[in-house]
């Protein structure tokens, strides 16, 4: 048999059934206008590979094309039908994604598998649906309580003294930071490593390149190197190498490749952090400011790792209790949501300070406003007083949403009202994805007019359920009070004593900068923001 001459229509066949299934993908959104590429955006390869373009648009494709995508912003929703890989629906509408998350539960929409860090990590809030969605959230709720909320200022005010000590920046009146991320990973991972979890984590705590000392308790020891990696060190590496760690299997680390060998190590180091932590004797029997031990059901609500514990070691046999392999997922996923978001929050509300000095100003007005008429000895802030400061921060995260996209996959068929290309019912396919591209949705010009700009006063009359960066409906992000606390205490002391200006490249004027800081944006780790910001701190006093 000449094989050869098989080949020709061995390719006739692979190509009619691709065309085949393509044309049933396109029948299956009724035709919707959108995007055709070669590969799913949302595929792994369609993330690695080089993109930004027709063939492979990229994860991120909505940020490079934020000024013409969804059709020059007249379709409310669009089809993405790849050649290769599953057809999803995206939308820029504020409206279609309240009406879809405000029924999250309701509806049994889902999130999908694929598109969260389950198989990374294990099952957590962030990840499961249904009844074990509502069994983990009964153990994850209470901790946000208003204890939890109250130590936030202390904690920041504790961690910003350390840091000043540390980097012996007390004398200094200018400050240059090259690259702010890593200033604002390191705080916020101090905040949610004692706030959250109890775990001390002053600034030369998380900075240490020195090995613990015996004195400290395995849990303090946490901060400090092991097998070369601190804890910032070890999350920062993780973060960055979530899509090759999906692809690549195990025993790719063993190969003698470095950049190979120090990702599997960061892995490594990462979850023994976290198995180390949840499995610390003092949680298990902790003791009173007393000295005597305390029933850990007592305490369960003082933190998240302890709930996360006392949940699994008290109530094995209980309806709503966790394993340990849902215990770690939510500390993995709690860690980086906790950390990683807040950090990009800041470093864009940052930026937009430092290059509009007159919002800047008024939002220092505001808190040295606030701070006299408050008693001197109270390190916590009402955020109820610092408005327009809160309106700065929603104002950056309208601009660069941390959380860039929330999918969801429907199980049933959904008739969506949309405005646009005009008033009319379109039916979403039970079995497809929708992407909530909240790039998208809070640059739209019919929500947000002169939505690239940094107004704001835009939020003034708003309610806070309508500001919708951090999600709507019931499974909107849980920590979202956390982060707006923590973040307005970050914003008040550095605003206090510093002024926050740019830090410009040689022959580099405040247009110049502006337009390659703000323009330069995509993920960082796990989280959405500027890439890149060089900041100047003045003293003020």
């Amino acid at each position: 048999m000449d094989y050869f001459s098989l080949f020709p229509l061995v390719c006739a066949s692979i190509t009619s059934l691709i065309a085949y299934q393509y044309w049933r993908s396109l029948q299956f959104v009724h035709f919707m206008p959108g995007l055709r590429p070669l590969l799913s955006p949302l595929s792994p390869f369609g993330m690695l590979l080089p993109n930004h373009n027709l063939l492979n648009p990229g994860s991120t494709w909505y940020w490079s094309a934020r000024n013409s995508s969804y059709l020059n912003k007249t379709h409310d929703i669009i089809s993405i039908v790849p050649l290769l890989g599953s057809v999803s629906y995206y939308t820029c509408s504020f409206d279609v994604m309240k009406q879809i998350l405000s029924a999250d539960i309701r509806l049994q929409i889902e999130k999908p598998y694929d598109m969260t860090l389950e198989r990374l990590f294990g099952p957590s809030l962030a990840s499961v649906n249904g009844e074990s969605w509502r069994r983990h959230r009964r153990v994850v709720q209470p901790a946000f309580s208003n204890k939890l909320y109250e130590s936030i200022g202390n904690e920041v005010a504790k961690i910003y003294q350390s840091m000043m000590e540390s980097e012996d920046w007390r004398d200094c009146k200018q400050i240059d930071f090259l690259e702010s991320h890593d200033f604002m990973l390191k705080f916020t991972l101090c905040i949610i490593s004692k706030c959250g979890f109890g775990i001390d984590a002053s600034w030369n705590a998380v900075s240490s390149s020195e090995k613990p000392e015996t004195h400290l308790n395995h849990v303090q020891a946490q901060h400090y190197r092991q097998n070369g990696f601190t804890l910032p060190e070890a999350l920062r590496i993780v973060s960055q190498t979530l899509i090759p760690r999906i692809i690549l299997p195990n025993w790719v680390y063993a190969v003698p490749i470095e950049r190979l060998q120090r990702m599997g190590e960061s892995w490594n180091d990462l979850s023994s952090y976290i198995r180390t932590a949840i499995n610390d004797k003092d949680l298990m029997n902790p003791v009173s400011e007393d000295g005597d031990t305390q029933d850990p059901r007592e305490c369960s609500k003082d933190n998240l790792l302890t709930r996360l514990v006392t949940s699994w070691t008290l109530s094995k046999s209980e309806k709503h209790s966790l394993s340990e392999n849902e215990v770690i997922g939510n500390m993995y996923t709690l860690m980086f949501a906790g950390h990683e978001t807040t950090a990009s929050a800041l470093v864009s509300v940052f930026a937009l300070l430092a290059i509009h000095q007159d919002i800047q100003e008024k939002a220092f007005n505001e808190i040295t406003v606030m701070q006299a008429a408050q008693s001197s000895e109270s390190k916590n802030i009402d955020v109820n007083k610092m408005t327009f400061t809160k309106f700065c921060l929603w104002e950056a995260l309208r601009l660069y949403p941390s959380a860039n996209f929330l999918p969801r996959e429907l199980t049933q068929d959904m008739a969506m009202d949309v405005q646009m290309p005009g008033p009319q019912k379109v039916i979403l396919q039970k079995g497809s994805w929708i992407m909530f591209d909240l790039i998208s949705i809070f640059r739209n010009p019919h929500t947000f007019p002169q939505p690239n700009d940094f107004k704001p006063e835009r939020w003034n009359g708003i309610a806070e359920h309508e500001v919708g960066m951090f999600g709507v409906g019931p499974r909107a992000c849980i920590g979202r009070k956390f982060a707006q606390v923590e973040a307005l205490h970050i914003l008040s002391m550095i605003l206090t004593s510093w002024k926050i200006d740019i830090l410009t490249r040689p022959n580099e004027n405040r247009k110049m900068y502006k337009e390659r800081v703000l323009n330069d944006a995509g993920q960082v780790g796990t989280a959405f923001g500027l890439r890149s910001v060089p900041l100047r701190l003045i003293r003020r006093f």
